[in-house]
């Protein structure tokens, strides 16, 4: 029977990743969870977690915290502390569907797995409560499950991907991981900031007075227009706008002078 680690990275999480953990059970054996700069009390419970050793339903966990660069050095942190041969990337407020355990149990006790050097899972994107159609968010699928000698993350500060060989076949797996993209409108405003910061500290672009003008609009009309947002209503109009704000925030913070990297 092959072993899985379920590996992420957290930040201010308190709210989300108990329930994150629990809908792991009975699926990873393992997790890796490394705290990139919480305040919050998500340590606190890294830290009750990682003391109930068996207990707690997994066979080991390993936590820490560490600074943050960016998400693909913090991930492949993540990977360099893992042990068993499969891993699962997670986020806090993602969740597997219960017919994604059964799917990936049934791999993990069978023979299937190893036909696949890794597996894309789809996605269900809820946006303050709905569950998302548009074709930004409605048809998402990736690469999640993967073999740990095969595969790793690429080094990307912001837009991390997980690197698989040229060539090498993807499974598919059917049922869903349920991620909670944005539960409350100022939290995920949050997590905008941090991404900007991170994209205006790392990226050769300068400053583009005029792009800065009309990339908020023209965000918003390509997503909620041609990617189709307007069809999941007041969550679609939400989704749209926030892009364009963080389109604009990146191009200021190019403008006004680049952050250090944090």
């Amino acid at each position: 029977m092959l072993k899985l680690t379920a590996v992420m990275i957290v930040r201010n999480e308190e709210s989300t990743l108990p329930g994150c953990v629990e809908s792991l059970r009975g699926v990873a054996d393992e997790l890796v969870i490394l705290d990139t700069g919480s305040t919050d009390r998500t340590g606190d419970f890294l830290e009750t977690l990682a003391s109930k050793g068996p207990e707690s339903g997994f066979e080991r966990i390993e936590t820490g915290r560490i600074g943050m660069t960016g998400f693909g050095a913090a991930r492949a942190e993540t990977l360099r502390r893992t042990r068993t041969p499969w891993a699962l990337w997670i986020d806090a407020d993602e969740r597997l569907s219960d017919d994604l355990k059964r799917e990936i149990r049934s791999l993990l006790d069978g023979d299937g797995l190893e036909r696949y050097a890794a597996w894309s899972i789809p996605f269900i994107n809820v946006v303050l409560g709905r569950s998302m159609r548009c074709r930004e968010l409605g048809r998402e699928r990736r690469p999640r499950l993967f073999r740990t000698r095969s595969c790793g993350f690429s080094p990307d500060p912001v837009h991390e991907t997980l690197r698989i060989g040229d060539g090498v076949p993807v499974g598919r797996l059917e049922a869903p991981i349920i991620h909670h993209t944005m539960r409350s409108w100022t939290a995920y405003l949050r997590k905008v900031d941090l991404y900007t910061r991170l994209e205006a500290a790392h990226t050769d672009r300068r400053c583009n007075p005029l792009h800065m003008a009309v990339t908020a609009p023209a965000t918003f009309l390509r997503q909620y227009l041609r990617r189709t947002c307007i069809i999941d209503g007041r969550a679609g109009l939400v989704w749209a706008l926030t892009s364009a704000w963080s389109a604009f925030l990146r191009d200021w913070r190019l403008c006004v002078g680049r952050p250090r990297k944090q």
